[in-house]
């Protein structure tokens, strides 16, 4: 329910940004193509870490840096800032163009069978009647000039106004992608020195429960009292806990990598 929630406020958020488009040609296909990464971004997998056994985690190992920034840049962040970029450098197109609305051409073409009914008498000629028929065609061209001053004067502004605008959507977009950078960079150091710390856990996990076996089989022959066992068991059982801490914190970091870059990280 929350995931479709997220969908939903992505969509008014493309329609709001959308609607700041006077053209609503470039409203439209801004919407549809925003619409269609959104939609593309649905198909996002996350690798499910729930079986994830110990042996597992302490063997992980990450993709180069390079290839989850290059990755990241199928995330719907990043892909919505460069459908901005490209309408924006449309609209540049469309501005740098604006001078042919000073002009207009005009024409019209027609085609037909023309009828004439006449009659004709005299005193002496009784009425005579007389249909001729005669296939015609005409056609007109002309054209129009009309230069509005405001338009003439503010045509150059208007195209160095729209390339601040194309300059503004690129330097977006290159924001948004430092942030996923920054992003990724953090994951991707705090999701190493998870691991390498598993691994110790891990060992250490592995000894603390060697010792409450030993300390378990002493305590079946009665060479130790109950106290030892429990000093014994709750080492183990602080030894798990910092086991299970460390590798709900590493699976959380790897998932969401994985939802940025969109890269598995288990093969």
């Amino acid at each position: 329910m929350a995931y479709i929630c997220n969908k939903i406020n992505r969509l008014f958020n493309i329609i709001q940004v959308s609607m700041k488009y006077k053209n609503l040609k470039y409203s439209i296909f801004f919407f549809f193509l925003c619409l269609n990464y959104s939609m593309q971004a649905q198909d996002t997998e996350i690798n499910d870490y729930s079986n994830l056994k110990p042996e597992d985690c302490t063997n992980i190992t990450l993709p180069p840096l390079h290839v989850l920034f290059e990755n990241a840049k199928q995330s719907a962040v990043y892909e919505l800032a460069a459908v901005k970029e490209k309408v924006e450098q449309r609209l540049l197109k469309k501005e740098k163009r604006a001078w042919l609305g000073f002009f207009s051409i005009r024409g019209s073409y027609q085609y037909g069978m023309l009828g004439n009914d006449a009659s004709y008498s005299d005193i002496i000629t009784p009425v005579v009647k007389t249909y001729t028929t005669q296939a015609q065609k005409s056609y007109t061209v002309g054209g129009g000039v009309s230069i509005p001053l405001d338009d003439l004067f503010d045509l150059q502004a208007r195209v160095r106004r729209q390339k601040l605008n194309v300059r503004s959507a690129e330097l977006e977009k290159k924001a948004k992608f430092d942030e996923l950078k920054r992003e990724i960079i953090i994951l991707y150091t705090t999701a190493t020195a998870q691991s390498n710390i598993l691994k110790l856990r891990a060992e250490a996990l592995i000894l603390s429960n060697a010792q409450y076996a030993i300390t378990e089989k002493k305590f079946s022959n009665g060479t130790v009292d109950s106290s030892t066992l429990s000093v014994e068991k709750e080492r183990q059982s602080n030894t798990l806990e910092s086991f299970e801490k460390t590798k709900f914190e590493l699976i959380k970091n790897l998932m969401t990598l994985e939802l940025i870059t969109h890269t598995p990280i288990l093969k």
